[in-house]
C-alpha cells in the first residue's frame, strides 16, 4: 500500500512537471537528443554503483564487518531495486537486509549505516547545491530562504542539544562511544567516506551534464554545473519514489534559470531517471547469482574488547537524533506548493523498517506493555483506508487524505517503532537517557526563542524572520504546547522517586543537586507553555498536574518548586530581561533610543504570546459546528477521510481543519469510526490501570492520554509526531528475552 501511495505522489508531481513544459515540447525534446547521451549516462550511473558499493563496503569494515565487494554490491542492487517501488529509505533498508541478513547483520544496523549514507550525502549535496545556488540566484533569495527555514537557528538548537545532553548523566556507553567518534581513527574514516560520497555526486552530476550538454550545447557549462547541483539534491531528498516527480520539479526551476525552456529541463530529467532505472534493472539479476558461503553471525554480546555492539550503538543514533529533531518542522517552498516536513520522519522510517525486516525474517511479533495494542493499531489502519476510500468516493484522492492522514499513519508507526528499538536495545537506562535527550531539547528551544524575542523587543535585532507568537521550531504555537506538555508529563512522571541514577547530576564541570536541576529545566518547560499564550495549552496544563499532584501520580515537591521557578523564568524573560536591554541601548546609542529605532516594535512581537484573539475563536468554533452538521448528514460510516478541508474554502478564507479531534472523528469516520477508536482508547486505559501505576511508564501513559483528550477538545491532534514517540516510549517491550539478544537472530518466545 504504502509503494502506490508513494507511486501516486511521485506521478503526480512528474504529471504536474509535465503539464508545465508541455507534453508535446516534451516529447520533441527527448527525441533530440544525440545516440551517444543515453549510453554515456548509463555508463557514468554504472560507475556510481561500484562507487557508492565500495562505500558500503568500507562502512561495514569500519565497524568491524568483514564482507566481500560482491556481497556489498548486491546488497546495493536490492536496496536499489526495492526502492523503485517504495520511498527510498524504506525500500534501501529492506533491499539490503535481504542480503546482509546471510551474514548476520541485523536490520538496525542497515538502517544505522542508511542514516550515515544520508547525513554525509546530505553534508556534500547540500553544500553543492548552496554553491549552485549562489551562481545562479541572487545572494538575498538564498539569504531569504535560509531565514524562511531557519536554517541556522535549527543548526544552533541541534548543536547544543547535542553538547548539553552529553554534559551530564552520561552513561558508560556513551562516554565510549564520544571517545570513539572523537578519536583520529574515525575522524580519517569519516573523511574517507566523505572523499567516496563526493566522488559519487560528482558522477552524478555528470550524468546531467551529458544530457543538458547534449541538449543544449550553447549553454555555458559552470551554469549547467550549477543547475544541476540544485535539481540533484531536490532529487535526494525522501519525499519521492526513486527522485521522480521532485527531481522534474526542481529541474524545471533550475534549469529555467540559465535559460533552458521547461521542455528541455523536463526531458533531461526523464533522462536521467530512466537511466538509473535502466542499470539497476540491468544489473538485478547479479542479485541471484551465486553466492559466497554465509559468514558467521555477529557476536550477540559485548566482547571484552574496547569495540561497541554494534546494534546498541546504531540503535542509540537513531533514538537521540528521533528526539532533537522532533521539534524542528521546515516549509520548504518548491514551485507549485510547499512541502512540509518533520526533521525527525527520517529516523522514524528507518526505525520503521529495521521493526519490519525484524517481524519478517525473525518471524516476532512486536510486545507490548498494552496487550493486544498491535491489534489496536491494525484497527486504526483499517477505519483510515475506510475513511480514505469514502472520502475518495465524495472529492476524490487529495494529497490531504493520501499523503498527509493515510501515508502519515506509516510515519506515526515508524516513531512507535523508536520505542520498540530503544527497549530492546538500550533498556531503562536508554528510556531515561531518551526523556533526557527530549526535554534539554525542549528546554533549549524555549530558551533561544525566548532570548532571540528579547533582544527583538529591548531593539537589538530586526524581528525579521520570527513569528508573531512564541511557537519555536514547530509553526503554530498549540503545537509547540503539547510538545512542551509531552515533555513535562514524561519528566514528571519519571522522576517521581528521583528517577535514574544518583542525588546529584554532574553538568559540565559543575555537580549539582538533582532536585534542584530537574525542577528548573521542568520550570522552563511551564513558562515556555505560557509564553505561547496557548489557552489549551496553559488550561490542560492546570488540570492534569492538579489532579497528577492531588492523586500523587507526581513527585508534588518537584512540581510546585518547579513553579515557582517556572514564575522566575517568565518575569526574567517576559520583563526583566527586555528592560535591561532597552536600558544598556539607550546608553550606548546617543542619536536614538531603541524604540526610536523600531518604534512599533513593542507591539508587533513580544516574548509572551497574546492571548487567542475573538475571531480565532469564532473560526475554531465555526469549525467544530460544521463538524457535526458534516457528522449528522453522514451519521454511520462519516463523510469521509479530507471532505471537511477539500470544503471548508467554501466557508473559510483559506482550507482549514476542525479544531477538535473528537469532532474531526465523528465528522469523517462516523459513528463506526469514531466508536471503535473511543473503545480502543477506553481498552488501553482500563490495561494501565489493571497492570497498575507502580512504575513510571504507566503513569506516563495514563497522562500522556489525558492530555491528549483534553487538549485534542479543542484542536486536532491526532497527529502530533511526539505524541506518538512518546507513547511508544513508554509502552514498548524488548523483542528478545536474553540479555544481549540481537534483533538478527531468530528467537523464540520462552
Amino acid at each position: 500500500m504504502k509503494g502506490s501511495l508513494l507511486l501516486v505522489l511521485s506521478a503526480l508531481l512528474l504529471w504536474a512537471g509535465i503539464w508545465i513544459a508541455g507534453i508535446d515540447k516534451v516529447m520533441n525534446d527527448l527525441t533530440r537528443f544525440p545516440l551517444w547521451t543515453a549510453p554515456a549516462v548509463i555508463t557514468v550511473f554504472s560507475l556510481n554503483l561500484v562507487v557508492v558499493s565500495f562505500r558500503l563496503n568500507r562502512l561495514l569494515k569500519y565497524f568491524d564487518v568483514h564482507v566481500p565487494f560482491s556481497t556489498a554490491l548486491r546488497a546495493n542492487l536490492q536496496g536499489y531495486f526495492a526502492s523503485l517501488f517504495v520511498i527510498s529509505l524504506f525500500g534501501q533498508v529492506a533491499g539490503r537486509h535481504t542480503v546482509l541478513r546471510h551474514s548476520g547483520i541485523p536490520p538496525v544496523f542497515i538502517a544505522s549505516l542508511s542514516v550515515i549514507e544520508r547525513a554525509v550525502l546530505f553534508m556534500v549535496s547540500g553544500t553543492a547545491c548552496l554553491l549552485g545556488a549562489a551562481w545562479l540566484l541572487d545572494s538575498k533569495e538564498i539569504t531569504d530562504f535560509l531565514e524562511k527555514i531557519s536554517f541556522t537557528h535549527i543548526a544552533v538548537v541541534v548543536v547544543l542539544s547535542l553538547l548539553t545532553s552529553f554534559s551530564f548523566t552520561r552513561s558508560r556507553f556513551e562516554t565510549k562511544l564520544i571517545t570513539g567518534i572523537r578519536s583520529r581513527k574515525s575522524i580519517t574514516q569519516f573523511l574517507r567516506i566523505l572523499w567516496i560520497t563526493s566522488v559519487a555526486q560528482v558522477l552524478v552530476l555528470s550524468a546531467f551534464l551529458i544530457g543538458a550538454k547534449g541538449l543544449t550545447p550553447e549553454i555555458s557549462f559552470w551554469s549547467l554545473l550549477a543547475a544541476a547541483a540544485i535539481t540533484s539534491f531536490a532529487a535526494s531528498l525522501p519525499i519521492s519514489v526513486n527522485g521522480w516527480g521532485v527531481r522534474e520539479v526542481a529541474a524545471i526551476f533550475a534549469f529555467g534559470h540559465v535559460g533552458m525552456p521547461p521542455s528541455s529541463a523536463l526531458a533531461i530529467s526523464i533522462l536521467v531517471g530512466l537511466c538509473s532505472t535502466a542499470v539497476v534493472l540491468i544489473a538485478w539479476p547479479y542479485v541471484f547469482s551465486k553466492k559466497e558461503a554465509p559468514l558467521p553471525p555477529l557476536p550477540l554480546v559485548e566482547p571484552p574488547i574496547k569495540r561497541l555492539p554494534i546494534e546498541k550503538t546504531a540503535t542509540w543514533g537513531l533514538v537521540t537524533f528521533s528526539a532533537i529533531f522532533i521539534f524542528f518542522q521546515i516549509h520548504v517552498p518548491l514551485q507549485g506548493g510547499v512541502i512540509n516536513l518533520n526533521l525527525a520522519d527520517v529516523f522514524a522510517v528507518l526505525s520503521l523498517s529495521a521493526v519490519v525486516m525484524h517481524m519478517v525474517y525473525a518471524r516476532q511479533l512486536p510486545r507490548w506493555v498494552v496487550s493486544k495494542f498491535g491489534v489496536c493499531l491494525l484497527s486504526i489502519g483499517f477505519l483510515l483506508l475506510i475513511a480514505f476510500l469514502n472520502g475518495a468516493l465524495v472529492i476524490g484522492v487529495t494529497q490531504w487524505a493520501l499523503v498527509g492522514r493515510l501515508l502519515g499513519w506509516l510515519v506515526l508507526l515508524g516513531y512507535l517503532s523508536v520505542g520498540l528499538l530503544t527497549a530492546s536495545y538500550l533498556g531503562k537506562i536508554g528510556v531515561w537517557r531518551f526523556i533526557v535527550t527530549l526535554t534539554v531539547t525542549s528546554v533549549l528551544v524555549v530558551l533561544f526563542h525566548a532570548f532571540l524575542r528579547c533582544l527583538v523587543v529591548s531593539g537589538w535585532l530586526d524581528s525579521t524572520g520570527l513569528p508573531l507568537n512564541f511557537e519555536g521550531f514547530s509553526g503554530n504555537r498549540n503545537a509547540l504546547a503539547f510538545q512542551l506538555l509531552v515533555c513535562s508529563v514524561l519528566l514528571l512522571a519519571y522522576n517521581i522517586r528521583g528517577g535514574v541514577g544518583g542525588k546529584r547530576i554532574t553538568c559540565g564541570l559543575f555537580r549539582v543537586r538533582r532536585d534542584i536541576f530537574l525542577a528548573a529545566i521542568h520550570g522552563v518547560l511551564l513558562a515556555g507553555l505560557v509564553f505561547t499564550g496557548s489557552r489549551a495549552g496553559m488550561l490542560t496544563g492546570v488540570i492534569i498536574f492538579l489532579a497528577a499532584g492531588v492523586t500523587g501520580f507526581v513527585n508534588r515537591k518537584m512540581l510546585l518548586t518547579s513553579i515557582i521557578y517556572g514564575g522566575l523564568i517568565w518575569l526574567i524573560f517576559s520583563w526583566l530581561l527586555p528592560w535591561c536591554g532597552q536600558v544598556v541601548l539607550e546608553f550606548t546609542t546617543t542619536s536614538f533610543s531603541s524604540y526610536a529605532r523600531h518604534p512599533d516594535l513593542g507591539v508587533q512581537i513580544g516574548v509572551q504570546s497574546a492571548i487567542s484573539y475573538e475571531a480565532s475563536n469564532l473560526q475554531r468554533w465555526e469549525t467544530i459546528a460544521r463538524g457535526f452538521d458534516m457528522w449528522r448528514d453522514s451519521p454511520w460510516l462519516g463523510a469521509g477521510l479530507g471532505v471537511f478541508i477539500e470544503r471548508s474554502s467554501q466557508w473559510f478564507e483559506q482550507s482549514t481543519v476542525i479544531h477538535s479531534t473528537p469532532v474531526w472523528l465523528f465528522a469523517e469516520f462516523g459513528l463506526f469510526g469514531a466508536g471503535v477508536l473511543l473503545v480502543i482508547l477506553a481498552y488501553i486505559t482500563v490495561e494501565i490501570t489493571r497492570i497498575g501505576y507502580n512504575n513510571s511508564a504507566n503513569r506516563a501513559v495514563v497522562m500522556l492520554l489525558a492530555v491528549f483528550i483534553i487538549f485534542g477538545l479543542v484542536h486536532e491532534i491526532f497527529y502530533q509526531r511526539i505524541f506518538w514517540l512518546a507513547l511508544g516510549i513508554c509502552i514498548s517491550r524488548p523483542f528478545y528475552y536474553a540479555r544481549g539478544q540481537a534483533l538478527a537472530g531468530k528467537i523464540s518466545p520462552k
